[in-house]
């Protein structure tokens, strides 16, 4: 039964996490620097740190109980997820939801999956590997369909308007952004492997197994808000937009702002708990579930915020295409990780 109501949280994460970027479609007096930096402050330090206080006994011992070295790799494997951050939520503001969602999401399982297998290249010669390589095939396939979507998709909106070629280029920079965010967010899945000694001292403090994590998300975290707060200073300095939060009547913005990382952080978090409480299978039909969910929550979402509002023919056929290969390829991918956790090796 717990592995039922697991699963069920891993639902609910995935379509929260999915759905955190919408209030961004509101906040258009802001620039996207000004609102990064709210998101950043609060997705990455106010709820992360305050959780970690609630759930974990004493932070401080467990801070000092912990391997310096891991804490130094979890916080810098959180400095290059950070700038992953700024990448996609660059991307969210040029290419919209559904495609900096695919793109990004579909680098990052893929990579994620990837290289710790490169750790261990035995297992490529295993059932479970091949599996695994198997997704991550499928996934490129999926990745490309939807970045040829996105450029189909602004060539049919610019056939007829003026300034194509840089309305182009826009796009063609997103996709870019989008992939390397993808690329850099991976690193969030390495901060983990490197974390042991921080839960372990969690655990001897009187965590429970579901909270264990949440100091390594706090530090890891930690990290990324570094790199989000230097990058959205800078754009904010050069673009001269710190007076955006000066503006009149933009009250509304921090609340939306803020409203992102009261979703997305708190989404990140049950993932976890959903995730212990699926034992075995929170790594691999767990892991496949959330990321599926977040693929196809962003979707319907980026289709319901008119994002593809008259476009027709070639481009939703290859996004819809583009995304089924992608949830197919998070299935073999999370086929194979269950065969490696259960010793099929």
């Amino acid at each position: 039964m717990e592995t039922v109501w697991g699963l069920l949280l891993g639902l609910v994460s995935g379509v929260m996490t999915g759905s955190f970027s919408l209030p961004m479609k509101k906040t258009v007096r802001w620039s996207w620097e000004a609102v990064w930096l709210v998101w950043s402050v609060c997705a990455l330090l106010i709820i992360p740190w305050t959780i970690t206080f609630f759930t974990i006994p004493d932070v401080g011992a467990v801070l000092r109980q912990s391997n310096l070295r891991d804490i130094g790799l979890v916080y810098a494997f959180g400095l290059g997820w950070g700038l992953g951050a700024v990448f996609f939520g660059q991307s969210i503001a040029m290419i919209g939801i559904s495609l900096a969602f695919a793109l990004c999401i579909g680098f990052a399982t893929a990579l994620g999956t990837l290289i710790p297998m490169l750790k261990n290249p035995q297992i490529f010669g295993t059932a479970p590997g091949l599996w695994s390589v198997a997704g991550i095939l499928v996934m490129a396939v999926g990745i490309v369909l939807c970045a040829v979507a996105g450029r189909q998709k602004e060539k049919q909106m610019q056939q007829a308007a003026a300034g194509a070629a840089s309305s182009a280029g826009r796009m063609m920079l997103g996709l870019l952004l989008a992939t390397l965010g993808g690329i850099f967010s991976s690193m969030l899945n390495f901060a983990f492997n490197f974390s042991g000694s921080i839960t372990k001292a969690a655990v001897s403090v009187g965590a429970s197994a579901a909270s264990a994590s949440d100091p390594v998300w706090a530090v890891t975290l930690l990290g990324g808000l570094t790199t989000n707060v230097i990058c959205c200073s800078f754009l904010l300095s050069r673009n001269r937009t710190w007076a955006d939060y000066k503006k009149a009547g933009t009250a509304s913005h921090w609340v939306l702002a803020a409203l992102m990382g009261a979703i997305w952080m708190p989404s990140i978090a049950l993932y976890g708990r959903a995730a212990v409480m699926m034992g075995r299978l929170g790594s691999s039909a767990g892991w496949g579930l959330y990321m599926g969910i977040v693929i196809l929550v962003s979707t319907l979402w980026g289709f319901a915020a008119g994002e593809w509002r008259g476009i027709r023919g070639k481009p939703i056929g290859l996004i819809v295409l583009g995304v089924v290969c992608l949830l197919i390829a998070i299935v073999l991918i999370g086929y194979g990780a269950a065969g490696a956790g259960h010793g099929n090796v």
